[in-house]
């Protein structure tokens, strides 16, 4: 696959990567408000199972009729793809009992904290060098997620836990990432992402199914198209832009998950909220921008 990504021949990509990463964050928020609306009638396994298994099919489907073969299920690093994609399971899960618990747009922001974790663990486990303004950035993220949750509140207190949990193994998932991108078969990893979660869901569910009606039916097909969606037009942004120029717009998500929880459940976020969350939008787009000046310094 070619790629449309240097200065000279990508100004009028530009505007069209910015707004298919807008939509991303508006569609994926919409599947997640979907979800919740789901989850307040069905056991959230149930829902669970929904999200990557009809997603999984999509993406199946639409690789073997392009590629006519089945060439994306081979993968040259199995044992990594599986990490890989237990992480974004277990996010997932963790993101969607949160979803339950407190508005979407205050776990949508905590879960957000995840780029910002990226640095820090970086430095851990990578041994890569992390100075102190991207640290002071992993500090300022975190007391924003201490304004959004506020423990002890009443608010939300420590179901922030969850979200949180969320944003730790989305970080870990984009470490992964990072690590398997040069090591194997792109479109393996693409449909990995979501069939590892398809395959162990749907030999659990069976235990807690229970009739569904029709509109049920529509919702948790529409929720695993808006996820396949979500990932094509990002995949596809990536391909006409830089990383780099888009990355601070992946925010949407937050401000899309805000505005379908107002639509859909009446939920208008506390002042607290507001200051947290721009707290940690702010903090990951000022790591955003240290990363890409040492880049192009580096150049």
């Amino acid at each position: 696959m070619s790629s449309i990504t240097s200065p000279n021949n990508s100004n009028i990509a530009h505007p069209a990567a910015i707004l298919m990463i807008i939509i991303t964050g508006v569609v994926l928020a919409g599947m997640d408000v979907t979800a919740k609306f789901l989850a307040l009638g069905l056991p959230v396994i149930i829902v669970l199972w929904a999200r990557y298994f009809f997603h999984t099919v999509i993406t199946f489907g639409v690789y073997a009729v392009n590629q006519r073969s089945f060439s994306f299920l081979r993968s040259r690093r199995p044992g990594f793809q599986l990490i890989r994609a237990a992480s974004l399971f277990g996010a997932t899960s963790f993101m969607y009992v949160a979803i339950t618990l407190m508005p979407l747009g205050d776990a949508a922001a905590i879960q957000f904290l995840a780029p910002v974790l990226v640095t820090a663990f970086s430095g851990l486990f990578l041994g890569e060098h992390v100075g102190s303004r991207r640290l002071t950035a992993v500090a300022i993220a975190f007391f924003g997620v201490v304004l959004v949750a506020r423990p002890g509140s009443n608010v939300l207190g420590w179901s922030a836990l969850y979200p949180l949990a969320t944003a730790v193994l989305l970080a870990v998932y984009m470490m992964m990432t990072r690590f398997i991108r040069t090591k194997d078969n792109p479109d393996a990893t693409t449909f990995y992402s979501t069939a590892v979660g398809a395959v162990i869901l749907t030999t659990i569910v069976p235990f807690y199914w229970q009739d569904l009606t029709s509109i049920e039916w529509g919702l948790m097909i529409l929720m695993g198209l808006a996820g396949a969606t979500g990932h094509f037009l990002l995949v596809k942004a990536f391909h006409l832009a830089e990383a780099s120029m888009l990355a601070p717009f992946t925010y949407s998500q937050v401000v899309g998950a805000i505005f379908w929880g107002f639509l859909v459940f009446g939920d208008v976020p506390s002042i607290w909220a507001g200051c947290g969350t721009t707290l940690i939008i702010g903090s990951g787009i000022y790591v955003w921008y240290l990363e890409t000046r040492i880049r192009h310094a580096s150049i």
